[in-house]
C-alpha cells in the first residue's frame, strides 16, 4: 500500500460510519487544550472516503476548518 500526506479540503471526504458523541466531546476537549490533532485521517486516494478518523474529521468540522492533513491510501 502505498502513502502520501497531504492537506485536502475537508468537504471533499466521504464519512461512512456512525460516531460516538461522547467519544468526540473527549476528542474535542483534547484538541481544544493541545491545539493539534495528533493523527491525520487516513483517506481512500481514489474515492476519498474516510477509512480511519470519522472523529478527528467531525472535531476538525467543530473547529470550523477548511482542510486537514490526510494520509492518502492507494488500496
Amino acid at each position: 500500500m502505498k502513502t502520501e500526506i497531504e492537506m485536502i479540503e475537508i468537504g471533499s471526504l466521504k464519512q461512512h460510519e456512525m460516531i460516538r458523541e461522547d467519544h468526540l466531546k473527549e476528542l474535542i476537549e483534547e484538541i481544544g487544550k493541545d491545539g493539534y490533532i495528533n493523527d491525520p485521517i487516513i483517506v481512500d486516494k481514489n474515492t476519498k472516503v474516510i477509512l480511519d478518523g470519522h472523529h478527528r474529521f467531525n472535531a476538525i468540522k467543530f473547529f470550523g476548518l477548511a482542510f486537514s492533513p490526510v494520509y492518502l491510501c492507494r488500496l
